[in-house]
């Protein structure tokens, strides 16, 4: 076996003496190096965290009615299709839960069937169909609202009642008046939303589509069901993450809606 020979020969005079051996630490760090290399694989695999931390998006003020400049209710008004008019009337759609097969008593008394039915508006990120997602949801119960007079019984005197008419707003009715989105754009950059609407009626079990027009408005084409859909079940919402806050805005005419002189209308949709 071939080695390396040295030879030290004693001095009287000490002196330092380098010996050129190799020495390999193949052990030095391991500890360091395998958690490194953990770290590595779980980011392979999870990928790195993302900060979901939502903001809170109030609507935009507005010139409300009585000249007030800083007015930030949004408004929201639901017609259902009354059946004893003809669809070639407007006044066939009303505001009120009476026309969609509620009794006045079942308003009045808050029937389980009526307490668990609600509005249901749905934020997408495009309006076709096939390539739209939806990013988040807001339900307006319907023990909110403001309310019209009936009458519930001949004995008794005329009573109020909630009525699908919304004015959502920091304080009182103020379940659906905020927005709540992701913080950053990092992860999903969109600031501008398609809302469509739709109703759970409870009584039956189904959901009925809203339209942001009355089919009443298609008379002159004779055919009320021969439309294009992303004209007519959408409104555009706009968030500004600068101010976090967000306005509304007609899909058809892209003026704001959602303010006291201009509220956001939803019209029952009836199928073919």
């Amino acid at each position: 076996m071939a080695v390396n020979k040295y030879k030290i020969v004693k001095s009287a005079v000490g002196k330092q003496v380098d010996i050129p051996i190799e020495i390999k630490w193949d052990f030095s760090e391991r500890d360091q190096a395998i958690d490194t290399y953990q770290n590595e694989v779980l980011n392979n695999v999870i990928g790195e965290p993302t900060d979901f931390e939502l903001s809170r998006f109030a609507h935009g003020e507005y010139i409300g009615k009585e000249g007030i400049s800083s007015a930030t209710k949004v408004n929201y008004e639901f017609y259902f299709f009354n059946t004893g008019f003809t669809v070639n009337n407007i006044n066939a759609w009303q505001n009120s839960y009476i026309p969609e097969g509620f009794t006045p008593q079942d308003v009045y008394f808050f029937s389980k069937p009526f307490t668990k039915s609600f509005f249901k508006l749905d934020f997408y990120d495009t309006v076709e169909k096939n390539n739209q997602k939806n990013y988040f949801t807001i339900i307006l119960p319907v023990q909110q609202g403001e309310y019209e007079t009936v009458t519930i019984s001949s004995y008794l005197s005329n009573v109020e009642i909630r009525k699908p008419k919304f004015g959502l707003d920091y304080i009182g009715d103020k379940e659906g008046f905020f927005i709540y989105w992701l913080r950053y754009r990092d992860y999903i950059d969109v600031n501008e939303f398609y809302m469509s609407a739709k109703f759970f009626d409870a009584r039956l079990g189904v959901f009925v589509r809203m339209m942001n027009r009355p089919q009443s408005d298609f008379t002159a084409g004779g055919n009320y069901y021969n439309f294009n859909t992303q004209d007519y079940f959408f409104q555009k919402v706009r968030l500004n993450y600068a101010t976090k806050k967000y306005e509304i805005f007609d899909y058809q005419t892209n003026l704001r809606i959602g303010t006291e002189t201009e509220p956001i209308k939803w019209y029952e949709y009836l199928t073919p």
